[in-house]
């Protein structure tokens, strides 16, 4: 928009720049009024976001293997690869030899960037950070290209996306997040990034390249073809290969294989304090499902993830005091300690024999649900056996709650107004 408006003044005799000069104000003027129109946008987001994850540490832990790192990339590098082989090729075939001796003006330039170039693979190499070696040739031969004289610009822009994913792909090698367990979150966020512009970018690349694919020689074609299809066959093979091996990691070898994620309930045990029938749970979770409306507040035992707790909320989508608490305290920062203080609070609830805080606890987060089962009675078990901090809850059924759902050891109460 901005440089339509450029010409149609041009064009009108407003003011006649230089082109160069001219191209750079109107990138300037698109960077300038995407920031504005970026930070108003984003602003009640801005406002109100606690950052949790403020700082980066060096890496020193183990790096991605060349092979790793061809299994997730190397269907796109393959093809971004043979584009820029082609457009090189173009771009010297279309440039005289006397042209190279214009390069002189621009020695200083080309030396430094042979010496950075240089420096940054023996950074890569003293690091051990071998995926280096293959992303930042890459990287430099992309921004290489992009001074190719009357290159589209949509050329351009997927040149830029190009190094920039692979500099996204260097940069978890050798920084991390501070706080992060081992390097998964910057590993996970910055890759999700790189994938989706290695994607687009990938795919841009193919569709030029099948317009030149037929002036290819047939050797070069073939090379490409087979290449290219063995590529593809590996990456739909993951959907086999993934599949089995879901299905191999299984609770209970016995369970029938089916697409419903919730059978394997029926048939398995869980172990967590005291050995539970998860069946009871699955019961509980599609009465639920059938018979609540809305949504709802529920209360459920809370405890460290890779548990069976929060197993209601996962199942049913109804919100629950807390949700999965390392990821709730992980998501709001310097707000965390509110989390934890929820966790604490469910605690109290199942735990207390007073029933005025029970009720206080029930009103403060607007619960209309109480899960009492196999999993709260292990997770919050009386102390005394002569104090039963569950004795409350059959205790002033009918008054303050009533019993809704009941299946040998779970109960769910709705809590009465």
């Amino acid at each position: 928009m901005i440089y339509t408006l450029y010409r149609n003044f041009e064009w009108k005799g407003r003011f006649n720049l230089p082109d160069g000069l001219g191209r750079a104000m109107v990138a300037l003027a698109a960077v300038g009024l995407l920031y504005v129109l970026g930070s108003l946008l984003y602003s009640p987001f801005t406002y109100w976001y606690s950052l949790g994850y403020g700082a980066v540490d060096p890496w020193k832990g183990s790096h991605t293997p060349i092979s790793s790192y061809l299994t997730q990339w190397g269907l796109f590098l393959f093809i971004i690869t043979a584009w820029f082989a082609w457009e090189t090729r173009e771009w010297m075939a279309s440039t005289p030899v006397s042209n190279l001796k214009k390069l002189r003006a621009y020695a200083l330039l080309i030396e430094i960037g042979l010496a950075v170039f240089i420096a940054l693979l023996l950074f890569m190499a003293v690091e051990s950070v071998r995926i280096g070696w293959l992303a930042i040739p890459l990287a430099a031969w992309a921004a290489i290209l992009i001074l190719r004289p009357d290159m589209p610009d949509v050329k351009r822009g997927v040149l830029l996306m190009i190094g920039t994913a692979l500099a996204l792909t260097i940069a978890v090698e050798v920084v991390v997040l501070v706080g992060d367990i081992g390097r998964m979150n910057t590993v996970f966020k910055l890759y999700l990034q790189a994938w989706m512009l290695l994607a687009i970018s990938a795919a841009a690349a193919f569709g030029w390249l099948l317009n030149e694919f037929p002036f290819w020689n047939l050797r070069w074609r073939t090379i490409y073809q087979t290449g290219l299809y063995a590529l593809l066959a590996g990456a739909f093979l993951f959907t086999i290969t993934a599949t089995t091996d879901k299905i191999s990691d299984r609770l209970n070898s016995e369970v029938p294989h089916t697409l419903d994620g919730m059978t394997f309930m029926k048939y398995s045990q869980h172990w967590d304090g005291q050995p539970m029938e998860l069946s009871e749970d699955y019961n509980a979770i599609r009465w639920l499902q059938d018979n609540v409306k809305g949504s709802p507040v529920i209360v459920e035992a809370n405890c460290s993830e890779y548990r069976w707790c929060t197993r209601i909320t996962i199942y049913t989508g109804l919100p629950g005091v807390v949700g999965w608490n390392w990821h709730q305290r992980q998501q709001r920062g310097f707000a965390s300690t509110d989390v934890q203080q929820r966790v604490d609070e469910i605690g109290m609830f199942y735990n207390t024999l007073d029933l005025e805080s029970a009720r206080a606890f029930l009103k403060k987060y607007q619960v209309q649900y109480i899960v009492v089962g196999q999993l709260e009675k292990n997770i919050y078990p009386s102390l005394d056996p002569a104090l039963n901090n569950f004795a409350k809850f059959e205790l002033y059924d009918g008054k303050y709650w009533k019993t809704v759902y009941h299946d040998q050891n779970t109960t769910i109460y709705e809590v009465l107004p």
